[in-house]
């Protein structure tokens, strides 16, 4: 399904033009009927044979009005802009388009309206100046309809218009999240608490539990309705009513979210993507302002990142709440002067919860990741000024479905912008310079545990705890009793009591050694293996297993055949250590990768 929103400026006839498409008069309110002039938000529908029920959304076209404007643009797929011929593009045109850009609404058919009140040079003249003002913009080439709503002309052409854009549009996304933004709440005898929205990102069910934000209440929904027809679910980009329990009409309000499975982030404070309207608009440190986001108006501060203002159209700014709200990545907003009457701009949410960011000036470090601002550029910037977080948070704070989420990490990955430590996601620099930080630590300390490793890295102890088997895999480190030795800390005295045996019965072995591929115990080849990597083994050829002192004495008889002989012979190797030919080649071939010797066709020879 697909929501059609009106916009344009006060009196050019966007109630009244929806009433002759539809037949629906959307000024409901007393107050609208007597001043005639949209307030609030008003709805239609119209019914496509073969495509289906079009939910429509009147919003009004004066500027003390521009809340309520925003309420119903937010979740708009085409939008009508409404110019009336005789006045021409106005202020609030201007501002509705703005929106409509800001807001990123896909597609716009213009309806030139009033054309029983102009003349053809008029009525042209409009629409040259509607084809300049879009040229430069992603509406340029969008379709104009020449219309009258008092007279009925164009009415049909238009409502075929506003059909064909609409196949033209992507198909409403359901991500298995689902989500409403509240606009109306009212109470029905018989069935309690009646909320409305345009539902998105999902759907709903009847009988499914639902989250209240910020309420933070799970309720029930007991019926879903859309356009007066009872449904057992509503379905993406449908306006839907839902009639739910366990919350009372005094609790909740517009502006108020419903959601599934909730992938919100609770934020005081956020950093942000700003599109402002005015070019060299001045910008201060700390300007009141409104944020339009959804259904709600939240009143804050915006605050620079920089230490002055350069005058760009598109900023990054921190924006700071009076009250905290709801936000996810991506999230589109409008931003007002205090009041809400004047845009000051709008744009994007690009991280919620600045107070996890570690500062402004990493924010503005890891900034140039963005260029298209792409979902992986998204989550790169979300890891990298948090340096590291938990692999079930980043994949739930997405609008997206998880799966859909852990691809675009699984990418990250294969680059190197990210690298996964157990639980953990972290930045590829911040996960090498933690493994560095936690390697000199341990090495310049005698057996510290995790807290002290953690206060002395200055790191969180889940991060260490997570990069500590890159680390001890790396370096000569081993664990015993939760405390870390490297360097010259790492004796026999240190090793935990299941190696120090292996090693023991390792050294009984002498020349025989051990052979892994002979060894059915696990857990003795994983020893094997660490005695091998902390240096108190030796392997000969990734198979047979000394012990470093056998090994060290093999290797001292060898060389000291040089003593007398420029070269020698495998037999002479072998009659000096009293090794079989099976393990002679391979020792000769150790000694040679420590760079001690070197062969010459059957010979060796000093290095």
């Amino acid at each position: 399904m697909y929501i059609v929103g009106t916009s344009g400026h006060i009196d050019h006839g966007k109630t009244s033009l929806i009433r002759a498409l539809t037949g629906i008069d959307c000024d409901r309110l007393p107050e609208e009927k007597a001043r005639e002039m949209t307030i609030d938000i008003g709805f239609a529908s119209i019914d496509y044979p073969k495509f289906g029920t079009v939910g429509i959304i009147d919003v009004p076209g004066h500027e003390r009005f521009i809340r309520n404007m925003v309420v119903g643009a937010w979740g708009v797929d085409l939008a009508i802009l409404v110019i009336a011929v005789d006045d021409g593009w106005m202020p609030q045109t201007e501002d509705h388009f703005r929106v409509l850009m800001l807001l990123g609404v896909e597609r716009i058919v213009v309806a030139l309206n009033k054309i029983d009140a102009a003349d053809e040079e008029m009525i042209s003249f409009v629409s040259a100046e509607v084809e300049e003002r879009m040229a430069d913009t992603r509406y340029a080439g969008c379709d104009i309809v020449r219309v009258s709503a008092k007279t009925g002309d164009g009415v049909a052409e238009l409502k075929e218009v506003l059909l064909a854009n609409l196949r033209k549009l992507a198909r409403a996304a359901d991500a298995r999240k689902p989500y409403l933004f509240v606009d109306r709440v009212f109470a029905s005898k018989g069935y309690g608490t009646i909320v409305t929205g345009t539902l998105k990102n999902g759907r709903f069910n009847e009988d499914d539990p639902v989250l209240i934000l910020p309420l933070m209440r799970e309720v029930r929904v007991k019926k879903i309705e859309s356009h007066h027809s009872a449904l057992e679910e509503g379905v993406p980009s449908q306006r839907t009513a839902l009639n739910i329990s366990g919350v009372t009409v005094e609790e909740i309000g517009r502006g108020d979210i419903v959601t599934g499975k909730n992938f919100f982030t609770r934020s005081a404070d956020v950093v942000v993507r700003v599109r402002l309207l005015e070019k060299k608009a001045e910008l201060k440190n700390n300007t009141g302002m409104e944020m339009l986001v959804g259904t709600t108006a939240l009143k804050g501060k915006l605050i620079l990142l920089d230490d002055e203002d350069r005058g760009e159209e598109e900023r990054v700014l921190r924006i700071k709440f009076d009250v905290p709200w709801f936000f996810y990545p991506g999230q589109r907003f409008i931003i007002t002067h205090p009041g809400g009457f004047r845009i000051i701009g709008g744009g994007e949410v690009l991280l919620p919860d600045y107070l996890s960011a570690g500062g402004r000036r990493n924010v503005r470090r890891h900034l140039p990741v963005f260029s298209k601002y792409t979902r992986d550029e998204f989550v790169l910037f979300i890891v990298a000024v948090r340096r590291a977080v938990a692999w079930s948070w980043i994949v739930t704070v997405f609008p997206e479905n998880e799966r859909a989420v852990e691809r675009v990490i699984e990418s990250l990955i294969e680059r190197g912008a990210v690298v996964r430590a157990g639980d953990f996601l972290l930045e590829g620099s911040f996960h090498a310079e933690a493994l560095a930080r936690v390697a000199e630590t341990i090495a310049g300390s005698i057996g510290p545990n995790l807290r002290e490793i953690a206060d002395k890295t200055g790191l969180d102890m889940d991060i260490c705890r997570v990069v500590l088997p890159a680390v001890i895999k790396k370096h000569r480190i081993v664990e015993k009793d939760g405390r870390f030795f490297g360097g010259d800390s790492i004796t026999v005295d240190a090793l935990p009591d299941e190696k120090k045996a292996v090693l023991d019965t390792l050294r009984g072995r002498g020349l025989e050694g051990a052979e892994l591929d002979k060894s059915a115990d696990e857990a003795e080849k994983r020893n094997l293996g660490d005695l091998i990597r902390l240096g108190f083994a030796v392997s000969l050829d990734g198979n047979i297993v000394l012990h470093r002192e056998v090994y060290d004495e093999l290797r001292q008889k060898v060389m000291a055949l040089f003593d007398d002989k420029d070269r020698i012979s495998i037999a002479e190797a072998k009659d000096a250590t009293s090794f079989s030919r099976k393990y002679i080649i391979p020792l000769l071939n150790r000694i040679e990768g420590d760079g001690l010797i070197k062969r010459i066709g059957d010979f060796r020879m000093k290095a």
